[in-house]
């Protein structure tokens, strides 16, 4: 009696499994003869053809079970590992990709989909990269190429922190890449710490002799860090006074004074036991120790300092601090040598000890954070730029717990620091500020300088400073109607070299607005030459040459042009005046009987500018000497709040007539300015236009005040 398909398949498993793999395969042959319609059964085929590693043949096995079973995501997996075998990789990519959306964690067809896209490199796929390498991350670990290949992806898309995290866990594989990315993220601008990249590219150099990229990277950041070393031993050893040394680390060793030549590691308790007994008596005699300038102790914190080397791990610990003197110096005194970059060498043996020791690095990070913290804070306060650069261009030698714990007082700093320039924000619709006046501001806490050097811990802050200008100009062109200022405190934004990319494209927005409204203001101005000296009315006030009256102090303005016909021809005499309350006199006049459309151009566009620029200045300054019960003359009229006073003589007489504004109506006949009552056309007065300062202005005011009314 024959077997039924489904007892061949079970017989073909169980010859598989003990490894008996011509006998599965034909028992899996058979099954698919009693019934080619059984997706088992061509499934069992090809894992009988993939375990002797006969692909070519497992791959049509593979087609027909998933021809009728599209669904089953194991066996689109196989089919792409098949095809990888077989060489026809577009189509395995394909298989693969169809396994992953039948089953988004199916780690072999993950794993295959990895190395195609690392192989490929396409950056427009770096999405869909990233997706795979994250399951595989959640569903079995990153191999070692994965997690270099992770850091590239998230360095590609600007997420340096991401990328160095990664490239950390790889650091100590058997390749120099990880540990040759590491320098390039930490050297990158947004990162800045340019002495972790110095000692990364030396450990990988250490480790790999024959790997060159290093060299050339070293050769071009090593010159601004010898520098900046310089500059910084030429300054005091630590920014921090003697009554500060010791208070957050003091090294028991150090405290002893051992000879030189004696073995911390392996001397023993009874040597240790004379140097207490001798540290005692000179606190008991001298009060102070001569090896440890600026150290105030008693014998109670000494005994319990020496205390802790009977614990054999702080022993080891205080040991090793004890015989780095730049660590010690640092974590002792604030003295920042730690953190200067050396022409040659590294502290590469404590660097690879970190990675090594966790316990170490965990003891060392609550004495090294706080004491981080307490010199930056320093340093930001004295604005020693120097110094804080220092600081900041790596060796945090703190676990990532403790990373933040390195910036928490300094924050506080930085936070009062922005003070004054939030208050100058909130004054701003009331007090028309300056640019002087915001870059007063900036300077005197150092903020561009301080905020460029500070890391991504400062990011809040450094975003908070740009808006903080960003609202003063906003406020210059909403509540004072100065988009000129607002421009210029507008550019102050880039003084800060960190913003987030939102508040990027928001100044971008700002700065196109404004250039906008700008353009608009001074659509109207006039900008002429006459030979060598330019002739402008702008929004900034009248220029000819080397004369100029700014708007805000002009005076009074009058214009006018007048026609002479002559046997030869006409002639077209033109004149545009601005006086300034100090007396000084910028004023326009030419003649021309040519080209007169060219010419009246000219004159009209002068006139359009000073209506626009300078009569506001004008207008504004005699409203406010009427508004305070004052009068002001423009030629014969008397004109104050009320309205307008001029006198008219009769044959005997002289009468004075007082028009209310809403009655003064003005007219120009002639080249005469001509002023009456409505109300009584022949109480009226004429006088030169062109010859009467602010004529024009007259006409103005009362044109203005007739239509309030």
């Amino acid at each position: 009696m024959s077997l039924t398909a489904d007892e061949l398949i079970k017989k073909a498993i169980e010859q598989r499994a003990r490894k008996r793999y011509e006998e599965a395969l034909v028992s899996s042959l058979g099954a698919t003869q009693a019934d080619p319609n059984n997706a088992n059964a061509w499934w069992q085929v090809a894992l009988s053809r993939w375990e002797f590693g006969d692909a070519r043949n497992a791959v049509p096995a593979l087609r027909n079970a998933l021809s009728l079973a599209p669904h089953f995501a194991t066996g689109w997996a196989r089919l792409g590992s098949a095809l990888m075998k077989t060489g026809e990789c577009e189509e395995a990519r394909e298989a693969f990709e169809e396994a992953v959306d039948r089953d988004p964690e199916i780690i072999e067809a993950l794993e295959a989909l990895s190395g195609i896209y690392a192989d490929e490199d396409n950056h427009e796929q770096d999405e869909l990269e990233l997706s795979i390498l994250t399951r595989i991350e959640n569903l079995a670990g990153l191999s070692s190429r994965q997690m270099n290949r992770f850091g590239i992806l998230h360095y590609r898309r600007n997420h340096f922190f991401e990328a160095i995290k990664y490239w950390r866990q790889d650091a100590a594989s058997s390749h120099p890449a990880s540990l040759f990315n590491l320098g390039l993220a930490y050297s990158h601008s947004e990162v800045s710490q340019d002495a972790d990249a110095v000692d990364m590219w030396r450990l990988a150099l250490s480790r790999f002799p024959d790997y060159e990229p290093p060299t050339k990277q070293l050769a071009n950041v090593l010159p601004r860090l010898l520098t900046l070393a310089r500059n910084a031993r030429a300054q005091e050893v630590t920014l921090l006074p003697s009554d500060q040394w010791y208070s957050l680390y003091l090294n028991p060793f150090e405290l002893l004074n051992p000879p030189e030549d004696l073995d911390l590691e392996g001397c023993d308790p009874k040597t240790l036991q004379r140097l207490r007994k001798s540290l005692l008596q000179e606190i008991e005699l001298e009060g102070k120790l001569e090896w440890m300038p600026g150290l105030s102790i008693d014998k109670s914190r000494a005994i319990s300092v020496c205390e802790e080397l009977n614990n054999e791990d702080q022993r080891a610990f205080h040991s090793y601090v004890f015989e780095k003197k730049n660590l010690l110096a640092f974590l002792s005194k604030g003295c920042y040598a730690h953190f200067l970059v050396d022409e040659h060498d590294s502290p590469l043996d404590t660097i690879e000890l970190l990675d090594e020791d966790s316990e170490f690095l965990d003891w060392l990070s609550d004495f090294f954070s706080k004491q981080f913290d307490l010199v930056l804070t320093k340093a930001i306060d004295s604005k020693n730029l120097i110094v804080l650069e220092c600081l900041l261009d790596g060796r945090r030698w703190v676990s990532p717990s403790h990373a933040d714990k390195c910036f928490d007082n300094a924050r506080r700093l930085v936070d009062r620091l922005l003070e004054p320039l939030r208050e100058a924000n909130n004054r701003a619709d009331d007090e028309k500020p300056t640019v002087a006046f915001v870059q007063r501001l900036l300077e005197r806490n150092a903020l561009p300088g301080v905020l460029n050097l500070l890391p991504t811990y400062f990011q809040y802050y450094q975003n908070e400073a740009v808006s903080q200008i960003r609202g003063i100009a906003i406020s210059c062109f909403n509540s004072h109607q100065d988009a000129d200022l607002s421009r210029e405190i507008l550019q102050l934004t880039k003084l800060f070299r960190f913003k987030s990319a939102q508040l990027n494209q928001q100044l971008a927005e700002d700065f196109k607005k404004i250039e906008e409204l700008i353009r608009e203001e001074r659509k109207h101005e006039a900008k002429l030459a006459s030979g060598s000296d330019k002739w402008e009315i702008t929004k900034e006030g009248a220029r000819q040459g080397s004369r100029f009256i700014a708007a805000a102090d002009a005076a009074s303005v009058r214009w006018g042009a007048v026609i002479t016909r002559i046997s030869t021809g006409v002639t077209h005499e033109f004149l545009l005046a601005v006086t300034a309350e100090d007396g000084g006199v910028v004023q326009f006049s030419w003649k021309a009987s040519q080209e007169i459309e060219r010419h009246e151009k000219h004159y009209g566009d002068l006139i359009n500018a000073s209506l626009c620029y300078l009569l506001p200045a004008i207008v504004g300054r005699i409203e406010k000497r009427l508004n305070g019960g004052l009068s002001v003359r423009i030629g014969p009229c008397s004109l104050s709040r009320a309205g307008v006073t001029y006198e008219t003589k009769g044959w005997l007489s002289t009468t004075q007539h007082s028009v209310p504004w809403p009655r003064v109506h003005i007219s120009v006949e002639n080249g005469e300015m001509i002023v009456s009552d409505l109300q009584s056309p022949k109480a009226k007065i004429a006088f030169p236009f062109l010859a009467t300062n602010n004529a024009p202005v007259l006409m103005f005011m009362a044109n203005a005040n007739r239509n309030e009314d």
